[in-house]
């Protein structure tokens, strides 16, 4: 049965956004107001379309409800807190309990395969293996790719990726569901496949559903249409056709429900630990790889990504000398023929990455654990020299140090997140920051995040 939006009003809001703006360049001559003076409130069951052009701000307001945008003034509530006030882990806790996410790009992961890019977020939550793969299985059947479980991401349409991407923002069982421009890659079939996918999640498992689009063929979808230009709502209509859309999708044949029990894909890699780390292991040897490259051929990238592979699985023990030995080998012996001193620099950057990375690890180990309480300064001027050696920087100021080493902590202990870091370093010193070139800073920002992503198992 329709339940309409004056029905769902009398209701709590779920969201509820109170004079929130997002500024870029704060106080400099080119800031940018990317959303202005945002108020609205969303409620249980609802399906709500953000509509406008492109570069009008609306992804921007998604993210932030999303607590993906930290360029914020004002207030988000979500079932009554206020995510604008959480540290970093308290939000991705939250992530894990409330929200889902679905994108344009699909962000599936290319070395795994369906089912593994499913029960990824099922490694951070613990679990028995076989339910985990019985909850994605459960998924990828109810969307209609469950044949395709063991192939991998480049072997399926761009509708079979959406439906898969779908799944898996949907493994915690949200009750939020947050898409941005979903259908922007499909032709207009699986366009109109992934929409009435998600009409079926609004109204028949009551998920709380917000989408971004700029195109005006499915506005009536939704309950409500905010309308958003140039960072601003200039008009909110109810919709009267949602009624009749709703009709049309009970006569639909569905699959089977979606478990209650299922738990959400991590919003980022650092919040999963422990079995997730071999499916992991791929995605760490890609970022060590390109650290370590500058021009390198697709074939030639990917053999050395599975070398990193196995020696991220063998351990430190194993990286000295075998790596080298493997890129400076002769093909016809199994290696891979490079120049010796090309091999001997990627070599020793991938040991230096990995390195710097099991000593992270180690710390960050002993306070987990509770053998010690917290970073000491010695070994955050060590990641700081490390950052500084690899990018050939030379600064004796202690003031810019002091800086640097202030935010290496604070992001190490996730007290702020990568643009946190980056502003504290990039701001010049009259300002208290590192007065860093944003170039170099970009690198080193890059840097310590693969640092923290490689610590994680």
């Amino acid at each position: 049965m329709f339940i309409s939006f004056q029905h769902m009003a009398q209701a709590n809001p779920i969201i509820k956004v109170k004079d929130l703006n997002v500024k870029y360049f704060l106080g400099r001559p080119n800031e940018i107001s990317a959303l202005k003076n945002i108020t609205l409130e969303i409620y249980p069951g609802e399906f709500i379309i953000f509509f406008g052009p492109s570069g009008c701000g609306k992804s921007t307001l998604l993210y932030s409800i999303a607590g993906l945008e930290t360029n914020i003034t004002g207030d988000i509530y979500i079932g009554g807190k206020n995510i604008a006030k959480l540290n970093h882990r308290e939000l991705e806790e939250f992530h894990q309990k409330r929200m889902g996410m679905i994108f344009q790009a699909y962000y599936l992961i290319d070395s795994l395969n369906v089912l593994e890019n499913i029960i990824l977020p099922q490694m951070a939550m613990g679990g028995e293996k076989k339910e985990r793969e019985r909850k994605a299985l459960e998924l990828l059947n109810h969307f209609g790719v469950k044949a395709q479980a063991d192939k991998f991401p480049n072997e399926l349409s761009g509708g079979q990726q959406q439906r898969v991407a779908i799944s898996r923002a949907l493994v915690n069982d949200p009750e939020i569901l947050l898409a941005d421009e979903p259908i922007g890659n499909l032709d207009s079939k699986a366009a109109q496949d992934v929409m009435s996918l998600l009409g079926d999640l609004n109204e028949k498992n009551k998920k709380t559903i917000i989408l971004v689009t700029h195109n005006p063929a499915f506005l009536n979808i939704a309950h409500r249409v905010f309308y958003i230009n140039d960072g601003a709502i200039v008009d909110m209509k109810v919709n009267e056709e949602r009624g009749r859309f709703a009709a049309r999708l009970e006569g639909k044949e569905g699959g089977a429900p979606v478990s209650k029990e299922l738990e959400m894909l991590a919003r980022t890699f650092s919040g999963i630990s422990g079995a997730a780390g071999s499916l992991l292991i791929p995605f760490k040897a890609k970022q060590i790889v390109s650290e370590a490259l500058l021009e390198m051929s697709g074939e030639e990238v990917g053999a050395i990504e599975k070398k990193v592979e196995n020696l991220l699985i063998a351990g430190m023990r194993s990286i000295a000398n075998s790596l080298f030995k493997y890129l400076d080998e002769e093909i016809e012996k199994g290696g891979l023929g490079m120049d010796q001193r090309a091999a001997r620099r990627v070599s020793d950057q991938v040991k230096d990455i990995m390195k710097e990375i099991s000593i992270l690890e180690k710390i960050d180990g002993e306070i987990y654990s509770g053998k010690r309480g917290s970073w000491q300064d010695s070994e955050i001027e060590q990641v700081r020299n490390y950052l500084l050696n690899s990018f050939d920087i030379g600064i004796t100021d202690s003031a810019p140090l002091k800086v640097m080493d202030s935010a290496i902590k604070s992001r190490i202990i996730s007290k702020i997140d990568k643009q946190g870091f980056f502003e504290k370093i990039d701001s010049p010193l009259k300002a208290g920051g590192a007065g860093i070139d944003k170039r170099v800073t970009k690198k080193i920002a890059r840097r310590l995040e693969l640092l923290i992503l490689g610590k994680y198992k």
